[in-house]
């Protein structure tokens, strides 16, 4: 037999097992949520359904947290950022228990925006998946959870030359010069070497020390800008930072050099942005830019030479045409 009671704001789960009296708070939920799962408790008790992994979801959510922390160090900070409000929200509920519905509105309520909010439900499948694959769990309520809809679409941002060339003449320019004209990410920065140039290009690998974001090497040639700019960068390591260090650095020089807006990821979107103008196809703008699938590369492809002029020029709707 399983019970509730309500000490404050929270519920309370009583039931005996084998002899042993048990207890476990289940936070902040509305009565109808409590009584799901002291009947779902009832019913394990009863032999009437196969137990659960009796881990919350804050346990299953933290263990993905530790172990991305060693694996995938360089995107570990936007994953405890994209995880910590579900561990707030939903920690001590039952790790298979968890109601759909609850997150969804949950999602629906949440003042961040929706592609931030879409973004922690995608990284709490993940670690579901992770848990499912390790049998730490035997199911994933985050798959059920519809994606809040992204309703913004904006064009990526990008340097005009103009700013371009304040940035370069900067006190750290070398930096931002070698990033716009090799497509870096900060992190792949961070982590650049001299060995890492090879033959006149740079190659940029995943590494224990630093992955690549889709796990997958590549190279880049070197132009002559980013040769002149290589020129005035470390011996080792070509610069010696931690890849928000670089923030804080671009933040100093872009206000120095009187750059209205932008940030260090603007530069990658330069490299971009002026290779599908330049009439570089998407093709080989995604293999130098390392970008997961064309998906990612597609959104650069209104920059591309007369994109769209030729069709609209066959549209004619005067009488006399």
């Amino acid at each position: 037999m399983a019970t509730l009671y309500k000490r404050g704001d929270a519920y309370y789960l009583n039931w005996r097992e084998d002899g042993v009296q048990y207890r476990r708070s289940l936070g902040k939920v509305e009565r109808r949520e409590a009584e799901a799962l002291r009947a779902e408790k009832a019913a394990e008790l009863a032999g009437l359904i196969v137990p659960r992994s009796g881990r919350t979801v804050a346990m299953i959510l933290q263990d993905y947290l530790d172990w991305s922390k060693d694996a995938r160090p360089d995107s570990f900070k936007g994953t405890n950022a994209a995880l910590r409000p579900l561990i707030a929200g939903f920690g001590p509920y039952p790790a298979e228990g968890l109601d759909a519905a609850l997150v969804e509105r949950w999602a629906a309520q949440s003042k961040q925006a929706a592609g931030t909010v879409a973004k922690s439900i995608k990284m709490a499948r993940a670690a579901y998946r992770r848990a499912q694959r390790l049998r730490y769990a035997s199911d994933n309520p985050f798959e059920r959870v519809t994606l809040p809809k992204v309703v913004t679409s904006r064009a990526p941002p990008y340097f005009a030359r103009k700013d371009l060339a304040k940035l370069f003449e900067a006190k750290r320019g070398a930096i931002w010069q070698f990033m716009a004209s090799t497509g870096l990410r900060r992190s792949e920065m961070a982590k650049a070497v001299r060995n890492d140039v090879r033959d006149g290009k740079l190659y940029v690998e995943s590494s224990p020390t630093g992955r690549t974001k889709s796990g997958k090497w590549r190279w880049v040639p070197l132009n002559a800008g980013a040769l002149d700019a290589l020129a005035s960068l470390g011996e080792d390591r070509l610069v010696e930072c931690h890849p928000d260090t670089l923030n804080d650095w671009f933040n100093e020089d872009r206000a120095e050099a009187k750059v209205a807006k932008g940030t260090p990821h603007w530069l990658r979107h330069t490299f971009c942005t002026y290779l599908a103008q330049a009439g570089v196809s998407l093709h080989d703008i995604k293999e130098l830019a390392g970008h997961s699938s064309i998906s990612v590369t597609e959104m650069y492809a209104h920059h591309c030479p007369n994109a769209g002029q030729a069709a609209i020029a066959k549209l004619d709707f005067r009488v006399d045409a």
